[in-house]
Order: structure tokens, then sequence, then C-alpha cells
């Protein structure tokens, strides 16, 4: 029962049974009245009620009245337009008022009389004693009775379903009650303004009180609203004095403290919509710096002073000025509906009242709901008034024809969502691979929407180690992904349905993919960088002294043979040297050589001694390292030194592989600040640790720089 009564469905479910139920007793109190089966216009010149048309199976027509007729006297009691007004407070005065509802409780006691009522036609047709029946049928009241229940059961739901997914607002509580106002209002005014004749003096009394106060109450509730929304103008305080005054005036009305109907109650009318403008204009203003909330308040402001507005033009205008409606109270109520309107453009465009698309889920479920009764109803009612040789056939028809449709209807209407896990494979890996940002963070939150349409996905304060249910089902958590942050799904199934544990599962089957795959990517970009870095590393410590060395070289041929060297050596990076082992003899014997002749081009002394005994050959990886160190070195050597000798020592041990390299310059202080971050250093060092050797760098014996490096010669032969 708690967890029913946190769903956001559970206030629009209970104010749409609540506004259903309302309705059907509304349409019972209209049909337990007495029926004569005749519809009455009042004639162009005011005296008596014309007969404009009859029923063919109900009382008047079986008494032989027709349509064209003219009754002038109902049970002794003159009759004329008055009698079929439909609101009374357009009457001029308290006095009018009263007599009026004496005259239709005399009415309405005439047509309950056991013995029939006579009606007196004018001559020289007579008079016809009329048996009026017990009760109205529905299918014999008007559009506007319908119209009007109609609006109020939809204003009132309407109000109760912003309220219902925004609970905490002060707002959303006054356009809730602007609804009840309505359909307060809408629902009283429907059943005795479609009377065919007359009402009791103690209902009509009771139902026209409920319509004013309705009606006030609508205002109230819109004052309110646009007294705090989207800006709030007021103190808290403030917002009860518009249902002080409006109310304490329904009250003088009731009382009879007032001149006058027009006074106790168009006037106030008039006056609370005045009030509406005032504060759409005070809001307009107020949201100048807020170009969203202004654009929602156009459409919601601007549909309530058109619809609000038009009704009181129409009907409640003219009999303040002492004139006729301009149009027919029941279908006035018909503006009302543009509100509704404009308020769910607003929630669709501006997310007004902070409501998102999923709002709408909601709103349609409802609505499917309705249909559905409505179908039901529709056929009960058509299989009750079946005679009985055709009811086996009704009964038939309905198991064959009606129940499959029907659960289809229901099946499309309130699906819930069923997808496959194999088939997000795809949308996962895309996940996966979009660059951290809204975009990605776009993506998996519309992946979990269609794997779970949930109500509505909201991120997570702080973080969850793992999926997890809480709040009892109605919420599921998954944990933050890579970049992607913690977020909670709230209510599955367009908010119809509680979290399972299938559903735990897929989100951990999800999220586990989802982790998996950025792994996947991770590995990836990392591999990508280290490769990217390997080929800067090489070409700076090799291609660099090879093009240094040609630059430096007077003789054509060897300028020629060094550049080709030097495209050898490309090659060799982008291949990675991933070649046969290399002779270590050949490959030192090549290094001293190079070395040499790059020293000797710009005028220096290569020092080179190789001592001990190693292995035959080298791991190409060893060997490239070797090679990039010794040349790395002696490059930065040639370049900042400014000493005349280089010395090269190469030892070679039964596990490792030690190099010197030395100059007479000018010490280490010329590494500076390369010493502490230039590439070639980083790289040498970079290459020495690489293969679990060490690197080093200090003041040689003479005065000048020393590099040492250390090579493990173990290790797998990929090394």
């Amino acid at each position: 029962m708690r967890r029913w009564l946190t769903s956001p469905l559970a206030l629009p479910l209970a104010a749409l049974a609540g506004a259903l139920t309302l309705a059907g007793l509304v349409l019972m109190l209209a049909v337990a009245q007495p029926w004569l089966g005749v519809q009455l216009l009042p004639p162009a010149d005011g005296a008596g009620l014309e007969v404009a048309a009859t029923d063919p199976g109900g009382p008047v027509a079986r008494a032989g009245l027709l349509a064209g007729d003219r009754i002038t006297v109902v049970a002794g009691q003159v009759v004329g337009a008055t009698d079929l007004i439909e609101e009374p407070d357009m009457l001029r005065s308290f006095a009018e008022y009263d007599a009026f509802l004496a005259d239709q409780a005399r009415l309405a006691a005439a047509l309950r009389l056991p013995a029939g009522v006579e009606l007196v036609l004018e001559a020289p047709r007579g008079s016809h004693v009329v048996q009026p029946a017990g009760w109205r049928p529905p299918g014999s009241l008007p559009a506007a009775f319908w119209i009007q229940l109609l609006v109020g059961v939809f204003g009132f739901c309407a109000g109760a379903w912003v309220w219902g997914l925004r609970r905490t607002g002060l707002a959303e509580g006054f356009l809730l009650l602007a609804g009840v106002g309505l359909m307060l209002s809408a629902h009283s005014a429907a059943i005795y303004s479609t009377r065919e004749l007359a009402l009791p003096h103690a209902l009509f009394r009771a139902l026209s009180g409920v319509n004013h106060l309705g009606a006030l109450v609508f205002g109230v509730g819109m004052i309110g609203l646009f007294l705090i929304y989207p800006v709030r103008l007021v103190a808290r305080g403030w917002l009860v004095v518009p249902a002080v005054v409006l109310l304490v005036w329904w009250l003088a009305n009731q009382l009879r403290w007032l001149p006058d109907p027009a006074v106790g109650f168009q006037l106030p009318v008039a006056l609370a919509l005045a009030a509406i403008a005032a504060c759409v204009a005070l809001q307009y203003r107020a949201t100048r710096p807020d170009p969203r909330a202004r654009a929602a308040l156009r459409w919601f402001g601007l549909a309530v002073l058109a619809g609000a507005g038009a009704f009181v033009m129409t009907v409640i205008v003219p009999t303040l000025l002492g004139f006729q409606a301009a149009l027919s109270q029941g279908f006035a109520f018909l503006f009302f509906l543009p509100i509704y309107g404009g308020l769910a453009l607003g929630v669709a465009r501006y997310r007004l009242f902070e409501l998102e698309d999923w709002a709408f889920r909601v709103l349609f479920y409802l609505g499917a709901m309705v249909v559905l009764v409505v179908l039901d109803a529709a056929l009960i009612a058509l299989v009750a008034m079946e005679r009985a040789p055709a009811f086996g056939l009704s009964l038939l028809a309905v198991a064959l024809v009606y129940l499959p449709m029907r659960d289809a209807l229901a099946r499309r209407l309130l699906r819930g969502h069923e997808g496959a896990l194999g088939g997000t494979f795809r949308a996962v890996t895309d996940v996966a691979l979009t660059p951290p940002g809204e975009s990605r963070v776009a993506r998996w939150q519309h992946l979990l929407a269609t794997e779970f349409d949930p109500l509505r996905i909201e991120p997570l304060p702080g973080p969850v180690a793992r999926a997890q249910l809480a709040e009892d089902g109605a919420a599921l958590d998954l944990p933050g992904v890579d970049t992607l942050p913690a977020l909670r799904l709230v209510w599955a199934r367009h908010g119809r349905a509680l979290f399972s544990p299938a559903d735990l599962a897929r989100a951990t089957d999800l999220v586990t993919m989802l982790d998996e795959a950025s792994a996947s990517r991770h590995a990836y970009e990392t591999g990508v960088a280290e490769e990217r870095a390997r080929i800067a590393q090489d070409m700076h410590d090799n291609i660099g002294i090879q093009l240094m060395g040609a630059l430096h070289s007077t003789a054509p041929d060897r300028k020629d043979a060094l550049i080709r060297e030097t495209l050898s050596d490309l090659r060799d990076i982008i291949s990675n040297a991933n070649r046969a082992d290399l002779g270590l003899d050949e490959l030192l014997a090549d290094l001293r050589a190079s070395l040499g002749e790059h020293l000797s081009a710009a005028g220096k002394v290569l020092d080179w001694q190789t001592s001990g005994q190693g292995p035959a050959r080298l791991a190409p990886r060893l060997a490239h390292a070797m090679r990039s160190i010794l040349r790395e070195a002696v490059g930065n050597a040639l370049r900042h030194s400014g000493g005349s000798t280089v010395r090269v020592r190469v030892a070679i041990g039964a596990q490792d592989l030690r190099l010197s390299v030395e100059d007479d310059g000018r010490g280490p202080g010329r590494m500076l600040p390369g010493a502490a971050g230039g590439n070639g250093l980083s790289n040498m060092r970079t290459r020495a640790t690489g293969l679990g050797g060490s690197f080093s760098i200090g003041q040689a014996a003479g005065g000048g720089t020393r590099v040492e490096a250390c090579l493990p010669l173990g290790g797998p032969k990929d090394q």
C-alpha cells in the first residue's frame, strides 16, 4: 500500500476514479427527475412554452401532444420563457430569483403527482393529462449536459495530473484547486441548466450555490497560481487574500446581503478574471530575464485568459450589464478546454511546472483506461437495452467479437516494454565508443529508456557500487561506468510497475557489457597512444642524429649514405623493428662507424671502447633501445657540450648491457632545462626503464657530462 501511494500514478488514478464517480452521481441525479419526453423552447413573444420536439415513445407523445403546440398552463400554473432560463442568477433581483425557485418547486411537485399533470395548450388544442415517467433516459439529456460533465472531469483530472507528479509544489496545488472549482461549477450547472422543465426548490438552490462556489474557487486557484508561478510576486501570507475575499463574497451572496444577483455573482467572477489578467501581466514583466519561463507563461497564461475570458465575456459580462447572454452557458464551458490544451503544450515544449515528456506517459495511460471503461459501459448499456430474443445473440457477439477486440486494444494502449538483451549489444557498443560528454550521457539514457521505459531518469547524488533496487522496487539505481554518472531510474513501464529482479538482472548485464566495452576502448586508445609515443621517441632519437650527420657532412657520397640510412631507420620505426634478432657485433660495429662519421664531420673525436662477452644476437626491442640511447646521448654531446671528444663505453655482461657516453664539454648544466624534462633525456630514460633497466645523467670526471644506462639482457624474446 505504501508503494502504491508513492506511485506517480496513484493520485491521477485516484482523481480519475473520483471524477468518474462524481460524474456518475451527477448523471444519476439528472436521470432521477420525472420525464415528459418533450423538448421545450420559449416562443418569440415569451408567452407559454413551445413544443419543439417530442420523444416518440415518451409520455407527452402518448398523450397526443405534437411538435408546434404551445403549452400555456402546467398544473394550474401559467408558464413562460422565464421557467426555462439556464441560470437563475441572470435575474435582476433576489425577489425575482426567489419567485423563480418557488415556481420551480410547484412545477416539480406537480410532475411527481400520481394522477399525472394537466397541460393546457393554446386554443383550440385544449388540455391533456400526462403521466410523467419516473426517470429520465440518459439518451434524452442534451449535448450541453455531456459537455459540462466532460469539461468538469477533464479540468479536475488535468489539475490532479500535474499535482500528482509534482506534489511538493504550491503552484501545482493551486492548479488542482482551479480544477476542483471548475468541476464543481460545471457538474452542478449540468443538472439544472439542462433540466426538462423544473427541479425541486432545495435541489435547485443547492446546485446554484455550488455552481457559484465552484466558479469563485476556480478564480482563487488561478489567481494564486499566477501570484507565484513562474516567479513569486507576493509573500506567502498574501496568497490567502483572494480566497478570503471571494469566499466571503460568496457567503454574502448566499445570505442575500448584497443588492442583487449580478453584484453577488457576476461581479466577483468578472473581478477574478481581471485579477488573473493583472497577475499574468505582472508575471510577463517579471520573467523578462528568463526566456524559457516567459515562453511557458505565454502558452499557459494566454490560454487561461483566452478560455476563462471567453466564458466571462459571452456569459457573465452581458448579464452583468443587463443584456442576454451571447451563448448558452452549457456550450460556453467548452472555452475552458483550451486552458488545459495550453497546459499540455506548455509541459511538452517548455517543461511547464518542471514536467517533461514522461508526464505524458501517465496522461496517455489514464486516457487508455478511460477508453476501455467507456467501451465497457457502452456495451453494458447496449446489452441491457436488448430485448430478450436478442440477448443470446448479443452475448455471442460479445464473446466472439468484442472481447478479442477489447483485449487487443488493451494490449496496444497499455502494453509494457519487453526488450531482448541481445539486441542491445550494438547500442551498448555505440555508448562505449562515443567520446565523453553530453552526447555519451544522452545515448546511455536513451538505451536505458528503451530497455526499461522508466517514468524518468535522474542523476544520483552519490556513487553506488553496483546495480540495485531502491525504495522497495520503485527505483533502480545504476553505478557510474567510466565517465558516465550514476543514475536512478524511477518507476518502470510508464510509471505503472515496480522494477523486478528480472529488471535488476538485465541492468546488471547492461552495466557489465558497457564496462567491458569501455575497457576495450581504453585498451585500444592506450595502445594507440603508446605506439604514437614510440614513433615520436624513435624519430627524435634516431632520425635527428642521422639528419644532423648528413647536414654536417661535406662529402656528397657520405651525405647520400646518411640519407639512405635515415630512410632505413624510418622503415624500422614504422615496423617497430619486428624482424629477426640482430647480431650484437654487427650492431656495435655499425653504430661505431655511423657515430664516428657524425662526430668527425662536426670536427669532433670519438673514443669508443667495448668490453666483455655477451649473446651473439640481441632481441629487436633491446637492440633498438641500445641504438636509440647511444645515438641520442652522442647527439646531445654533439649539439650541446661544446667539447672536442666524446667517449663511448659499452660493457657487455652476463646479465646486462652497460652504456656510458661522456664528453669534455661544459658539464650537465648545459642540459638544463632539458635535464628536467627534455624529450631526449625523457626518451632515453623511458627506453631503459621500460626494459627493466636504469638511466642516469651526471658530471664526468673531467668536468663534462656523463650519461649512463643499464639494459638487462634477460626477458622474453619479443623484448
